[in-house]
């Protein structure tokens, strides 16, 4: 099932090789794909809600649906906080549980690490979507000093070289990717994290029930 949204818009990823992780090491993209150009916005996840997907077992996990029905989950976490529930801003507050049912519902798949930093870094290892250098005014990171997640079209003079918004900060990612039995990794940065952590190649993991005000996701279809 496909939906139209606003800020809804993809972008192609081609096959073939990459300088990927800290060492920059060979890696390789063997199937072309899509990757949405912004995060999930509250507006593209509102209608989500309205389609009672919370409501639908067939786009959860078993472990999500478990999970949805004892803890009695009905939408993200500050849902009704006006502090991050702007219509063009990142939804946050999202488990990844929620990442993956959104993603079913509406055809599309949470990213590999592997497609997540490809599109954000393209081909030639760069520290930053944008390349080597730090820039605070491209990016919504601790030291921009703004402190909450900021509208996805902000930071055009951010994109990376394949034009996906917000690839460093704003809000963590989740990826469909795991560290191990139990973690998820996450890829990005967030509106409260340093220069370190937004750089292409940073990783962090956390539990899949996880749900935090500087967490949201983007989806990929193959």
């Amino acid at each position: 099932k496909a939906i139209s949204a606003d800020l809804g818009q993809m972008v192609s990823i081609t096959e073939g090789a990459f300088l990927y992780g800290d060492d920059k090491d060979e890696a390789h993209i063997y199937a072309a794909y899509e990757i949405d150009i912004y995060p999930v916005t509250n507006r593209q996840y509102a209608k989500f809600i309205q389609a009672k997907g919370y409501l639908k077992d067939e786009y959860w996990s078993d472990a999500g649906n478990a999970w949805r029905m004892e803890e009695d989950i009905r939408q993200p976490r500050y849902w009704v906080d006006d502090t991050w529930n702007q219509p063009e801003h990142p939804v946050v507050g999202v488990s990844w549980y929620e990442a993956e049912a959104f993603a079913n519902w509406c055809g599309k798949a949470l990213p590999t690490e592997e497609q997540w930093e490809r599109a954000a870094r393209g081909t030639d290892g760069r520290e930053y979507p944008w390349g080597d250098e730090f820039d605070k005014e491209k990016c919504n990171i601790n030291e921009s000093e703004i402190g909450k997640t900021t509208r996805v079209t902000r930071y055009p003079n951010g994109i990376s070289l394949e034009g996906c918004y917000d690839m460093a900060g704003n809000v963590w990612e989740w990826t469909a990717s795991k560290l191990d039995e139990e973690d998820i990794v996450l890829r990005g940065g967030s509106w409260g994290s340093n220069r370190d952590f937004a750089r292409c190649a940073y990783r962090i993991k956390n539990l899949p029930n996880y749900r935090n005000y500087s967490t949201g996701f983007r989806c990929v279809r193959t």
